[in-house]
């Protein structure tokens, strides 16, 4: 077995350890997120509706993305004593701001992929001899699409390229995994500062994410979801859960109140990926390397 080996299951055993600490200390903060998400999805029923209520949306769904935050500065301050000055507040905001500027990144890497894709997909449709404005219908000219994608070999590059930039944004967030954490920890915003950390661990980083968030992610938001089709929501789990009309006999509150049960079922996911940050920053922030721990 090799020492990067030994380390990696280190720091899961880490993770694991700091995810149980979390627990019961960071039981309001779920309870106060879970609402939050209730909340999100009566808002998303009225945003349904059009009209100037999409600017109420816009801010209760920034008012979420808060209190999600104020939950996940408790959460490292409880994993961080050192970052424990002040009122959690003030990490909370920082956070928010921080996490904004992430998701501005995303939204903008997404559009530019999505802007990419488009043309790309235009011209192998064009070069495999297929004319979309032929068909009249948005549906058959989607489908007769994939047809002519897959029968030139179109398809193949399409599908290669979609799985390069997917594994592209997987890259920047293991990259970026430890901006939260640092932020409180430090007491300021702290995103690209964090991005040098991580160089020469994005190997092992993707191997403990895989395990400690993408696989828990996936068997959590399975067992929220199962738990919105049982109570009759056609839809999978996620913030947007509620949006448009209410699934047949069911009051609005009553979707609410499921979507913030559905929620509770995520909570072992939140507390593994703070138990993994803190676990990864303790080990390679400059100002708290061991050369003991670190992966070397």
């Amino acid at each position: 077995m090799t020492v990067s080996t030994i380390l990696t299951a280190s720091v899961a055993a880490d993770a694991l350890a700091n995810a149980r600490r979390l627990v019961l200390p960071t039981l309001p903060g779920l309870l106060l997120f879970a609402a939050a998400m209730g909340a999100q999805t009566w808002f998303n029923q009225i945003a349904g509706q059009g009209g100037n209520s999409l600017l109420l949306w816009l801010a209760v769904s920034f008012v979420t993305v808060f209190v999600g935050c104020f939950w996940s500065a408790d959460m490292y301050r409880k994993l961080l004593p050192e970052s424990g000055g002040g009122p959690v507040i003030g990490d909370a905001a920082r956070l928010f701001l921080a996490n904004l500027a992430v998701y501005g990144l995303y939204f903008i890497l997404g559009f530019l992929l999505t802007l990419f894709f488009s043309i790309l997909a235009g011209i192998l449709i064009g070069e495999a001899g297929y004319d979309p404005s032929e068909v009249g219908t948005t549906g058959e000219t989607v489908q007769r699409s994939i047809e002519a994608l897959s029968g030139s070999g179109g398809a193949v590059v399409l599908y290669l390229l979609l799985l390069v930039a997917l594994a592209g944004l997987i890259w920047v967030g293991l990259r970026l995994i430890l901006f939260g954490a640092a932020t409180v920890s430090e007491r300021r915003i702290t995103i690209f500062r964090s991005w040098a950390w991580t160089s020469g661990h994005v190997a092992r980083l993707a191997l403990l994410w895989l395990l400690l968030q993408a696989l828990p992610w996936i068997v959590l938001s399975l067992l929220a979801s199962g738990v919105l089709h049982l109570a009759g929501l056609q839809t999978v789990y996620s913030m947007m859960t509620g949006a448009g009309e209410a699934a047949p006999g069911l009051p609005v509150w009553q979707t609410s109140a499921v979507n913030a049960g559905a929620t509770l079922i995520m909570a072992p996911f939140y507390w593994l990926g703070h138990g993994l940050a803190v676990a990864l920053y303790q080990r390679l922030s400059p100002v708290r390397v061991d050369a003991d721990t670190t992966f070397g």
